[in-house]
């Protein structure tokens, strides 16, 4: 059943109408060709007229036009069932990856709930769970954000609101979010904000973009490694670069990283959580305001650098950091 399964896979379909059409046109060209004088003959003693070399040329490029456009309409098909079906297995492994990432902080915080209802546990140990369930309803959060925000129907048409804000002090209080996420992944945290302007943007659209650089660099990156994040004027750019150590990327998976539900395969990543939707969602964002979201990356196991330029147009002042 197997073997007659793949025997009807669309891929091999698609090579056995191309090997039947090359056939079937040397049969036909090669069936003209000998029985050209017969047919000739026979057309000459009913109209004479329709057998000229013109028409005898038309009639073998009509032919072969036709086949020809039978081909380009299988190829066709052909291409977008083969873009549905890669678009369908990454639906597939994005319901697995999100089911698998809204599990567990939920039974994390059940479990530290239970905990406490349970046992006596004291007042510093409570501290601790309490921490620990913010860190898991602030990762649900995100998570939630991201899927909403990737469901509509049009990312770029995301409503914002633009207030002044300070993009250094800014930066500061989303990096004090994760201030757990560095503790579990023991990982150092360099932050040079130096000159910080001020800037029109939408706070919650922007911290959903740090927010998910951050926790891509900590979740792709080792234990005892460092973030940089940096703040600097480039031209007519304010640009945030987050610098990580972690496993960084092939120039093949950089085409591609920003896609909806892409995510990078290889053996580093096989068992790191990820839904593919934070860089997507992070893209579109900056994109609504008039920025740009790139990445850079020397290779596999060498770090990468995620980089959020923002327009220096709307800046109304500059402050020391």
């Amino acid at each position: 059943m197997g073997r007659l399964r793949n025997l009807f896979h669309p891929i091999m379909v698609f090579i056995g109408v191309q090997v039947a059409w090359i056939v079937l046109m040397a049969v036909w060209i090669n069936w003209y060709l000998e029985n050209n004088l017969a047919i000739k003959e026979f057309a000459q003693r009913i109209r004479p007229d329709l057998f000229t070399v013109e028409i005898q040329w038309l009639i073998l490029f009509e032919g072969c036009f036709l086949m020809l456009l039978i081909l380009a309409g299988v190829y066709v098909i052909f291409v977008y069932w083969n873009k549905q079906n890669r678009l369908n297995q990454m639906q597939s492994n994005f319901v697995a990856s999100v089911s698998h990432e809204l599990k567990s902080p939920l039974a994390s915080i059940q479990l530290y709930l239970e905990t406490m209802k349970y046992q006596d546990v004291s007042n510093e140990e409570g501290k601790d769970f309490v921490e620990t369930m913010l860190s898991d309803t602030q990762r649900l959060s995100g998570l939630i954000d991201n899927i909403l925000q990737s469901s509509k129907a049009d990312p770029t048409s995301m409503a914002m609101q633009f207030q002044p804000v300070n993009l250094g002090e800014f930066i500061a209080d989303v990096v004090k979010g994760h201030k757990r996420q560095f503790e579990e992944k023991q990982c150092s945290l360099d932050l040079k904000l130096g000159s910080s302007p001020t800037l029109n943007l939408d706070k919650r659209a922007l911290r959903m973009v740090f927010n998910n650089l951050i926790s891509n660099a900590l979740r792709y990156s080792p234990e005892g490694s460092s973030l940089i994040i940096n703040l600097q004027k480039i031209g007519k750019y304010w640009e945030v670069n987050f610098q990580d150590q972690g496993i960084g990327f092939d120039k093949k998976d950089m085409k591609k990283i920003f896609r909806k539900f892409y995510r990078v395969q290889n053996k580093d990543t096989q068992n790191i959580e990820g839904a593919g939707l934070g860089l997507f969602i992070s893209s579109e964002i900056v994109k609504n305001h008039k920025g740009r979201l790139k990445v850079a990356s020397p290779g596999r196991g060498k770090g990468s650098i995620f980089s959020v330029l923002l327009p220096a147009v709307s800046a109304s002042k500059e402050v020391e950091a």
